[in-house]
């Protein structure tokens, strides 16, 4: 069962500017002895447009438990020239047996030329050497955005970002910052399935021959899981079948035949959660986003 939360305050305001968002941060903060311990994992960024539900995100990610980042900022980037900023903050409490965590939330919708330095306005929001994980709601940030440097770890879904022919920019954006992707974690339990299977004594001829692989799905993650095992299979004769509904993988050795499907698409928490273990190096997701960018 969620771990009910419970709200210390909150502060909101229109036109404003970032010292009085971080000035109601520390104030609200310091109303309950509770809130001024903090129980530090990271600091979350959730950035994207208009189409962003800033509830929904605070929502996904209370009800992440032990994984619970200690600030979340939502930021909505809107259309128009003209400066804006307005802000909201909560600060709330999530116990963890006989402890209390401490969360901060924050909300900035901005517009006008604000918009070019995203960096330096949520910088200061940031927690003292705590990594910091950016998640792009929507779209990939452009390549020249100051953001990525203030990343630690950058979490997409390049289903969400434009599909596969946003995979060389991510192949750019993870040689830069290093890259979680949705589409990756989607097919974690499917590559577990195939690697036990791989594991089996009598399967080792598949490994050892020129299987003929086909891998059917949507096409990002049918990309990826193809980009794998070519990496993994390179003696493999290798095909893609579209499938915009359901992925599985066919390995066909002659005498040797294995099947694998893949369960339903998890929750947008239940991914967020495992992006949030996975900020290591990643070798495999690695390889097989080489292979998938540079395949037609």
């Amino acid at each position: 069962m969620p771990v009910p939360v419970i709200t210390l305050g909150t502060w909101r305001a229109q036109d404003t500017t970032m010292a009085p968002v971080l000035a109601a941060l520390d104030r609200l903060r310091q109303c309950d002895r509770r809130g001024a311990v903090r129980t530090s994992f990271v600091t979350l960024l959730a950035v994207g447009g208009e189409g962003v539900e800033v509830d929904e995100v605070f929502d996904t990610v209370h009800r992440l438990g032990p994984l619970q980042p200690t600030r979340v900022v939502v930021i909505r980037v809107l259309g128009g020239e003209t400066h804006r900023l307005d802000a909201r903050v909560g600060v709330h409490l999530q116990s963890r047996g006989s402890q209390y965590l401490s969360i901060d939330d924050v909300a900035l919708e901005v517009a006008g030329p604000v918009t070019s330095h995203l960096d330096s306005l949520v910088e200061p929001l940031t927690l003292p050497d705590l990594p910091v994980v950016v998640w792009c709601r929507e779209r990939l940030p452009p390549a020249r955005s100051r953001l990525i440097d203030l990343a630690d770890h950058l979490v997409i879904d390049t289903v969400a970002a434009g599909g596969r022919s946003r995979l060389p920019a991510v192949g750019r954006l993870h040689q830069r910052t290093p890259v979680v992707d949705f589409a990756w974690l989607r097919l974690l339990p499917v590559r577990r399935r195939l690697a036990a299977r791989f594991a089996r004594p009598q399967l080792r001829p598949l490994l050892e021959g020129r299987p003929r692989v086909a891998v059917r799905g949507p096409e990002v993650e049918r990309a990826l899981m193809a980009g794998w095992l070519r990496a993994r299979l390179p003696e493999a004769t290798l095909t893609e079948v579209d499938d915009l509904e359901h992925l599985s993988v066919h390995v066909d050795g002659g005498d040797h035949h294995i099947e694998v499907e893949a369960d339903p698409d998890p929750s947008t928490e239940a991914l967020l959660a495992e992006a949030l273990l996975h900020l290591r190096p990643d070798s495999a997701f690695t390889d097989a986003l080489e292979a998938a960018a540079e395949s037609p």
